[in-house]
This record gives C-alpha cells, structure tokens and sequence, in this order.
C-alpha cells in the first residue's frame, strides 16, 4: 500500500482555451474480495492512464473543445466525471455526478470515452479489477475570452420588467409620512438587502437616510444626513426606514438573480428608496437605481465569492489525508462534516455538527490548527472577507462490523484508515 490514508491529489494544466483539474484518487482502502461484476472504489493499485497523468493531461487538452454556448456566456466552472475502468483497459458507464451544462457535460463525456483502452488496470491483492473512477474537469476561459464576456457571464440582480417596474412594485409602501410634509421634507432612504439565487429578497436592513428641506419649488438643495436635521417628531425616521424596508421585502421573487462566471449567484445590493412629497413639486426627481456593493454578511459560502480561499502548500484534502491520525483510543466510525472559516487575515477556524468524541476532536482541530498562516482569504469585490466551507472526512476502522456505506464513500473528500 502507498498510504494508510486514501486523499485526492488535484493537478491543473493551462491549455488553449481551457483549464482542467483532475482529481485523481491515489492511494488505498482495503477492501474484501469482490465478487460478479461489481467495481472497487478503491484498490490497492489504482489504474493509470498509459504514459502518466501529464500524458492525461495532455491528451485531454488537446481534445477538449469549449462549447461555444458556453464560451459566449461566459460560463466557467467544474464537472466531474466517474466512470469504471475494465479489466481490459477499456472505460464504461461514464456519467455526470456534478454538472456544469448540458453542454460542458457532453464535451467532457465525449472526450472521456476517448480514453478507453488507453489505461493500465487497477490491482487487487495481485489480481486485476474493475474500478470506478473519479475525474473532475475544470473549464476555464482565458482571459481575453473572458474580458469579452464579463458583461455576459457577471451581472449584478435585474428587477424583472426593470426599473419602472420595481418603483410600480414599491409605490404602494412609499407614500411620505404625514410629519415630513409638516416640515416640508423629502426623504431618501438606502437600504441594502441580498437577493439569492431564486431571486428572493432577504437580510434587508437599513443603511441610512437622508433627508432635504424644501424651500419652494425648483429647490435644488442637496440631501444633507438625517442626523444633522433637528425634527420635532422623532418617530419619523422609524416610519421612513420601516416603509422603505417593507418597500424592498414586497419585490421578493421578482428580482434576476446575480450571474458569476456564468452561474446564478447570490448578491448584495444597494438601493436608494426615494419619497417624496405630492405637494413639493419635485416631480422630477426619481427613485435610484440599485447597484452592486460588497458583502456585509459575518461569513459567506465558498461559492458566494469572487476569489475562493487557498491553502497555500497545495489541496488542503491532501494535507489531511496526509497528517491526519486516526487516534487509537477513538471508537467513532463515519463521516464527519468538518467546518472550516477562513478568516479575513487567512487564520482558520474549525466546527463539527456531530458528537465525534474527545479523542478525534482533538486530532481532526489540532491537524487544522497546524495550518495557521498557511492560508491565502477569500475575496469579494477584491476585499478579503470570511468564507466556510465543508470538508466530508471519513473514519473507517479495517476490519470493523461497521462497514462504510457506497454513499459515504462517494460523498468523502478524504478517507482515513485505522487497522485493527
């Protein structure tokens, strides 16, 4: 065996067009004899591409032609693939486990099935087996591609029908209170809100309001900070934030949600909520229009942002795989969601949702706690900001009644061995 711990070794090669990384399991899980025809997830010698990973690589990205849908939308992302391979050297049953498009997933099942016969089988205590492969594909644009389609592919939320059609959809919530035409007042109000990938509206809070006093028609007096007008009823700033909030909520699912790299993706947006008052005479005036603004939210997902973060020696699955002790006295077996934020200044922070023990908690945070400093942040809007992401790990004790499921082994990233 290479290795007591199974991990995934991610390779990347810039080629024309396009950019792949290939996941390729590695190392070893024990397993008992198989019998029929069903294929080994993992074995003891792994099947290999005839020449080696970089002869893989190359083949693929020579092969490999970027749908021109995909291309004109801008759309980059990852696909993977699983297929097994034969005793023979030939692949089979090649399918789509995650999807980018229709049509990046039958570019990458094309050229995968051009593979076949072109493989060393894998080996099983010295017999030759079938064994189910994991290949993810990363298509990437080049830069001149993407610069041509950023406004294409990153967009910021559009109010479905536009923006008459959002002020249509608030005016029934903006009416001016009472106490501001008392004082001859006109009222902006910015709120910010995030519209997800369904285009519903959540996370709306105030950002400010600012209010400007009208001395007579064709005033052209610029809007001065709520806080530098002395008013007489102090309720009215509630009121006004209370309406334009209400204003925002009232557009939930009617919103097009953000496009990143081609993706649906959610957003912050920015909106300045316009009052105004029916006897001033500033008809001309209108409501703003909303704009994209960075993130306010205490921690994003990791595909919320713009930059993801980086573990700097490498695949952080790797790193695990490779430090992390199944501790003796542990008796947990499973899998394990582990939490991970890394900070705005690249510190990381861990979290379990399941009771794992003493013994393995203290393994798995003081693993993860080794790599301080050795983290590059996440980004939005070129700012560094918190990002959380999940790393499946799985606990299999050889030799246990508590065999691993099929589901758990597909859902892992990494797989740590303990032998009895």
């Amino acid at each position: 065996m290479k290795n007591k711990n199974t991990r995934k070794i991610w390779l990347a090669a810039p080629l024309l067009a396009l950019l792949l990384s290939f996941g390729l399991q590695t190392d070893v899980l024990a397993q008992s004899k198989k019998s029929g025809k069903e294929p080994y997830a993992y074995v003891e010698q792994m099947p290999e591409f005839k020449g080696g990973e970089k002869e893989m690589m190359k083949f693929l990205g020579t092969n490999i032609q970027y749908p021109a849908i995909a291309k004109s939308n801008g759309l980059e992302g990852l696909a993977v693939l699983t297929f097994v391979v034969e005793a023979d050297g030939k692949i089979s049953d090649v399918k789509t486990v995650k999807s980018l498009s229709k049509e990046t997933d039958e570019e990458a099942i094309r050229v995968v099935n051009m593979l076949s016969g072109q493989w060393n089988p894998g080996r099983q205590n010295g017999e030759v087996v079938r064994v189910r492969y994991t290949l993810p594909i990363r298509f990437a644009l080049k830069e001149s591609d993407r610069a041509a389609t950023a406004s294409v592919a990153n967009r910021m939320p559009a109010f479905k029908g536009g923006t008459e059609a959002m002020h249509q959809a608030m005016m029934a919530h903006l009416s001016l209170p009472a106490e501001a035409k008392k004082e001859n007042l006109n009222a902006r109000v910015m709120v910010k809100f995030y519209v997800d990938r369904e285009g519903q509206v959540s996370n709306v809070r105030l950002e400010g309001t600012k209010l400007k006093k009208m001395v007579g028609p064709g005033s052209e007096l610029d809007y001065m900070d709520a806080s530098t007008f002395q008013l007489q009823n102090k309720a009215l700033l509630a009121k006004l934030s209370e309406s334009a909030m209400s204003a925002v909520k009232a557009t939930s699912g009617q919103w097009e949600p953000a496009l990143k790299s081609g993706q649906p993706a959610g957003a912050e947006v920015v909106l300045p909520v316009q009052f105004l008052s029916s006897e001033s005479g500033q008809g001309s005036e209108k409501m703003g229009v909303p704009t994209m603004t960075k993130y306010t939210k205490a921690s994003y997902k990791i595909d919320e942002v713009d930059v993801k973060p980086t573990f700097k020696e490498g695949a952080f699955e790797r790193y695990l795989a490779k430090n992390l002790r199944y501790p003796a006295d542990a008796s947990f077996e499973g899998l394990v969601d582990v939490h991970l934020v890394v900070k705005e200044d690249g510190k990381v922070m861990s979290m379990f949702t399941v009771a794992i023990g003493k013994e393995l908690h203290d393994a798995i945070t003081g693993t993860i706690r080794n790599t301080q400093g050795m983290w590059n942040p996440g980004k939005v809007d070129g700012q560094p900001v918190p990002v959380s992401q999940t790393i499946k790990v799985l606990f299999v004790i050889e030799g246990s009644a508590n065999k691993p499921s099929a589901e758990d082994l597909k859902n892992a990233d990494v797989v740590v061995t303990r032998y009895k």
